[in-house]
């Protein structure tokens, strides 16, 4: 369970840190190199990187019978 329980807080922490860098980085205008597409996209991607740690971490309650 330590390990579980370190997996958690380490998700917790990157998803703490990435919600601070994206609320100071909202009013930013991506730099003229990078796509609004692709500037958001990699938000999106991280979001999805997140929720899928959580959905190992924590099955749904049919895996867990």
């Amino acid at each position: 369970m330590k390990g579980k329980e370190a997996i958690m807080a380490a998700v917790m922490a990157a998803i703490d840190c990435f919600e601070e860098e994206e609320t100071l980085a909202a009013p930013v205008v991506p730099r003229p190199g990078m796509s609004y597409w692709r500037y958001w996209g990699l938000a999106d991607m991280m979001r999805m990187r997140i929720l899928w740690q959580l959905r190992i971490c924590f099955p749904t309650p049919l895996e867990r019978r």
